[in-house]
């Protein structure tokens, strides 16, 4: 008991490392990919872990391992929730997609979605090498020398800065490495299998590592003896950026050439303190070019401010009680506002003036007498709205003509020379949608299923008589957020609904979190750009189409509750008009209003959440339960299973394999090189009997004899329950 138990937590202690090292895997993955939902990932090589840790049945393991990967799909890459009547027609449609794809050549065309189902399962199959590493093998320096040039690579060939992450790799890998390397030592002597023995020396040896490595970190370093190899590579390559138009990435006015490259950089630019994540709004454009933004001309005024005072925008606010702060620590002052969206007033120990521009929303800040003034830091008072979906379901496609199109006109504005193929497309995504919002979603979920793909790099220019919009949809279907947005906004404004391009940050990276407060740090790398879309009404609304990002919208999902109210509603106007109809179908009625619906299901399941964080920990507890108790319960039904089978020599030599198994648990493992006759003494000895040595004087001469003789199956199947009865008492 002590051995199994002592073996368990060094297992478990080594699936610790090993997650952390992996850890270090995935970040620059995420990062250089521009690849969102990092924890769900993270999760799934937890999960992996713990179901090997628990040496759960491969088959049992491979469905819950298979059951999350598909609820990771459906939630990441379809719009209605898990269990509903549309995920098995999503994941259909999303097999055959890709199936075509693959079998036709055209790799190009292969959706995210599954991209994301190759990359887990390469991570699957890793763990399942560095299981077999761990447990037979008891050597992980190749894992951990191969962790230590993957990261080594990326920090002198990309963007990534691995020196934090290369100094915990090699920490733990060294940690691991000394581990097991004291695991084999100790199984090569005839030392007792002693937990508490063997720790004596694994302890010495972590305390060693942290501390030279520690000291190592802290002590003064000299500079590079050799220089960055990347720009000499790029030189004789001919990739120096030279006349090829790569531009640096972050907040620029000029926006009239969109497409190629740039660079990266991680400049901070403002660190924000929040309860919330927000997208970080500055302006908007409204006219397209073909080729870029611009934006239109006319007069619009300018709205004049002072802190602390409502500031109105075209962008719904959300109820006072609601309201919050966050704190902005601007690192590169600017001479303009950071907005949220629900923003409802700015705050600063100066009194500037807030200059609002009508025609883009963009907020100058500017003193008293005209000029630019800069904040290093300010607070925004905000109220993040929440969109109603019975609201938004209300708008059906008749309402857009109900649009104030004078003031709407350049929100609808499209070039001349806009290929016609473009608005052919944007009539076949909203055809058959019911409201202004579905066909809104319809638009901003186009990109993540049919090919496209996220790219700072391999992004092409358009040529002098070639569409913007037109290269990316149709020829390319490469780029980043500008041609993502771009395009979304050309497609809606196809299919007569009025959109425009807004300019800012994404989230940031999150960081420490103090009195509540998460901290994000926004730096140029997170320079973005996305959609809004106006909804008859509602207003105008934020959308995400570029593939890797996700919104921050808030919708109220009321519109199951308020359903039935309708029906109570229109049900007598229907009888008034048509009586013979409502008679004929009497039966349809009451039918439908008890038709089960997995929408229904999931919004109670989000209204108990409580229950079901209960009945997980209880899960988790029951199966802890069963793990430590598996000496006793597993035997029981092995000895119930083996009753029913026929006695011969097929079952003998599967009862026998069972046998040593369920020693293995009570601490009674066959050594290396220990002969069968000398094991099977040494259980007899241990647990008092002569069984095993009949056992397997019968099993020797199963596998070694050539001539078998007579055996008495059922004396030898006797023998065989008292001795799996006796490991378990």
């Amino acid at each position: 008991m002590k051995k199994s138990l002592g073996n368990f937590i060094e297992l478990a202690i080594a699936y610790v490392i090993i997650f952390l090292i992996l850890r270090e895997w995935l970040i620059p993955v995420m990062q250089l990919t521009n690849t969102g939902l990092f924890h769900l990932f993270l999760v799934f090589i937890g999960l992996s872990l713990v179901l090997s840790l628990f040496q759960v049945h491969p088959i049992l393991s491979g469905l819950v391992k298979f059951g999350y990967v598909t609820w990771f799909i459906v939630f990441v890459y379809s719009e209605s929730p898990f269990f509903s009547g549309q995920t098995i027609p999503f994941l259909m449609h999303e097999w055959k997609w890709n199936m075509t794809a693959i079998f036709s050549g055209d790799f190009g065309k292969v959706s995210d979605s599954f991209r994301t189902v190759l990359f887990v399962a390469l991570i699957w199959m890793l763990i399942y090498l560095i299981h077999h590493w761990i447990t037979v093998r008891k050597n992980i320096f190749y894992f951990f020398a191969l962790t230590v040039f993957f990261i080594a690579t990326l920090d002198t060939f990309s963007d990534y800065d691995g020196k934090v992450a290369i100094v915990k790799v090699l920490v733990l890998g060294l940690i691991m490495t000394g581990f097991l390397f004291v695991k084999r030592l100790w199984l090569q002597t005839d030392a007792p299998s002693n937990f508490i023995g063997k720790w004596k020396l694994v302890i010495p040896m972590i305390v060693s590592v942290m501390l030279v490595s520690g000291v190592a970190f802290y002590l003064p370093k000299a500079g590079p003896t050799w220089a960055d190899p990347v720009p000499f590579i790029k030189g004789v390559a001919g990739q120096d950026g030279i006349g090829t138009g790569e531009k640096t990435v972050g907040y620029s006015e000029d926006d009239s050439q969109l497409g190629g490259p740039f660079q990266g950089d991680n400049t901070l630019i403002f660190t924000a303190s929040t309860r919330d994540r927000h997208y970080w709004r500055i302006d908007t454009k409204d006219t397209y070019t073909s080729k870029g933004w611009i934006l239109s001309e006319g007069s619009f005024g300018k709205n004049v401010y002072e802190t602390n005072t409502p500031i109105q925008t075209s962008l719904q606010v959300g109820s006072p009680e609601t309201e919050r702060q966050v704190q902005m620590d601007i690192a590169v002052p600017m001479p303009f506002l950071i907005q949220t969206y629900g923003m409802i007033s700015v705050s600063t120990q100066d009194s500037p003036l807030f200059i609002q521009d009508e025609h883009t929303e963009k907020i100058a800040i500017e003193q008293q007498n005209g000029d630019s003034k800069l904040l290093s830091n300010y607070t925004i008072s905000y109220s993040e709205p929440v969109f109603s979906m019975e609201q938004l379901q209300m708008a059906d496609p008749s309402t857009l003509k109900t649009v104030d199109h004078p003031s709407f006109d350049r929100f609808l504005q499209l070039p001349d020379t806009l290929p016609q193929r473009v608005g052919n497309l944007a009539q076949e995504i909203t055809q058959d949608k019911a409201s202004v919002y579905d066909q809104i979603k319809a638009v901003e979920k186009y990109f993540s299923s049919h090919g496209f793909r996220y790219d700072k790099k391999e992004v092409a220019i358009p040529s002098e008589g070639q569409d913007y919009v037109d290269q990316f949809l149709f020829d390319t279907k490469v780029g980043y957020c500008d041609n993502f947005s771009t395009s979304m906004v050309v497609l809606l404004r196809s299919a007569g609904i009025p959109a425009r391009w807004v300019k800012g940050f994404a989230p940031g990276n999150p960081g420490r979190i103090s009195d509540g407060l998460q901290e994000y740090q926004i730096t140029n790398d997170n320079a973005h750009s996305w959609v809004e879309a106006y909804i008859p009404g509602t207003g105008w609304m934020e959308f995400e189409p570029t593939i890797g990002f996700s919104g921050n919208v808030n919708i109220d999902y009321d519109i199951e509750q308020d359903t039935p109210q309708q029906e109570q509603v229109l049900e007598p106007e229907k009888k008034q008009e048509q009586p013979k109809k409502e008679e004929q179908e009497p039966k349809k009625e009451s039918s439908s209003s008890t038709t089960f619906s997995f929408d229904s299901v999931w919004t109670w399941v989000k209204k108990h959440i409580y229950v079901w964080i209960a009945l997980v920990i209880l899960m988790i507890i029951a199966s802890i339960t069963l793990f430590m108790q598996r000496k006793t319960w597993i035997p029981k039904m092995q000895v119930r299973a083996f009753r029913k089978k026929e006695a011969d020599w097929t079952t003998f030599d599967a009862s026998y394999h069972v046998l040593t198994k369920q020693l293995s648990r009570i601490g009674l493992r066959r050594k290396d090189g220990e002969t069968l006759r000398a094991f099977a003494t040494r259980v007899d000895e241990s647990l008092e009997t002569e069984e095993m040595q009949k056992l397997t004087a019968v099993y020797e001469q199963h596998i070694y004899g050539k001539d078998k003789q007579e055996v008495d199956f059922a004396k030898l199947k006797e023998s065989w329950e008292n001795l799996i009865n006796r490991t378990i008492s």
